[in-house]
């Protein structure tokens, strides 16, 4: 006869001779866990379930599993179950890009700043060629080169790639996929030009525009004399602006310390702001949509016979010049309504002549002290 355990061909007896199975009683089909659903062992008085998320191989060759473990059950097939309703939940289809920036469209969106929103609605854009794929199904590369054929800066892809990581990270966390793949998106190599101050000569230029009614130099005199950002500046309301006092309120953006601080302007740009204001024919000081008023700023620069710098220069223009009349480093932190010093140093560009002069002072400095 044939064993019902070994299979072999054995006497006839109640028990096998070579196993010592029992002929009489059937033997049992056990349970097997198939590969990929984990296991489940015993911990002190509880059971934890443990199962393999993946395996990486190092350069000696030798293998390293990462683990998903929940301990705490009561039995072992509390713990079993929990595995099973895990691999039944990842059996679900993952969702395409484009369904994953619906929920976080909705979701975390709308607690994001107004230039985020901005940024991650263009972003998405960009990203279309893959919008319509699903998540668990997409490569490195496959994400790179979507960000290589729409995006041309820094910048913009820096937004594609982080919007990205977000989308994985909701997907990971409904465990659609074990690993945020946007992380490896190379970025562009970062062109940023140092920013560049006006000269004094330019200055003065800009002052005989604005003597000959140009309210573009007007502007730009309220934001050297004021260290004004140009975003606040295209923001400024009227009721925002104190004229005795020489303060601005409530127009400061992006840090806290500049939504919470008084801008204040020098006396001299008194009269230039109050032209601006009435000039203006809405509640707002500059009454243009940003597009053009960025538009005509180049023009009057240029028409000027002054460098062609973006507006941004007013405000490093406010920074060097502080420096170069001896303000202090608090005072020049003040000035620019900077959290830290460190950053207000960023806007300091003293030339080789200013650190010349400098220098030529300690050393008069010395001889008077040894006169006497």
């Amino acid at each position: 006869m044939l064993c019902i355990k070994c299979h072999r061909d054995v006497p006839d007896a109640p028990y096998c001779c070579l196993c010592g199975a029992n002929q009489s009683k059937p033997i049992r089909n056990t349970r097997k866990r198939t590969n990929g659903t984990g296991t489940a062992f015993k911990r002190g008085a509880t059971w934890t379930a443990q199962r393999t998320l993946y395996i990486t191989v190092d350069d000696e060759g030798k293998q390293h599993r990462k683990y998903q473990t929940k301990g705490g059950f009561a039995t072992k097939r509390d713990a079993i179950l929990w595995l099973e309703n895990l691999a039944q939940k990842q059996k679900k289809t993952a969702p395409k890009l484009i369904e994953l920036w619906t929920v976080y469209e909705k979701t975390k969106l709308p607690n994001l700043s107004k230039d985020k929103k901005s940024a991650y609605k263009k972003a998405r854009t960009r990203l279309d060629s893959i919008m319509g794929i699903r998540i668990d199904q997409l490569t490195t590369m496959d994400l790179q080169k979507a960000v290589d054929d729409s995006c041309s800066t820094y910048y913009t892809a820096r937004d594609c790639k982080t919007l990205l990581s977000h989308l994985y990270e909701a997907a990971c966390a409904d465990q659609f996929v074990s690993n945020n793949l946007a992380k490896y998106i190379t970025l562009p190599s970062l062109d940023e030009k140092e920013s560049t101050p006006f000269a004094s000569e330019e200055v003065q230029k800009i002052w005989s525009a604005y003597g000959s009614g140009d309210m573009i130099a007007a502007a730009m005199l309220v934001m050297i004399y004021s260290g004004m950002m140009p975003g606040e500046l295209l923001a400024l309301r009227k009721d925002m602006v104190d004229l005795e006092r020489c303060e601005i309120i409530g127009v400061g953006k992006k840090t806290k310390v500049r939504k919470e601080s008084a801008l204040v302007f020098a006396d001299c740009v008194k009269p230039v702001l109050s032209a601006l204001m009435d000039a203006s024919p809405s509640d707002k000081v500059i009454c243009r949509q940003k597009d053009q008023w960025y538009k005509d700023y180049h023009e009057a620069v240029r028409s000027m016979g002054i460098r062609d710098l973006p507006p941004y220069s007013c405000r490093h223009t406010t920074g060097t010049e502080a420096a170069r009349l001896g303000l202090n480093a608090p005072t020049i932190q003040k000035v620019m309504r900077h959290a830290k010093i460190t950053t207000s140093q960023r806007y300091i560009h003293l030339g080789d002549d200013t650190v010349r002069n400098a220098l030529n002072q300690m050393d008069a400095n010395k001889n008077s002290m040894t006169n006497k």
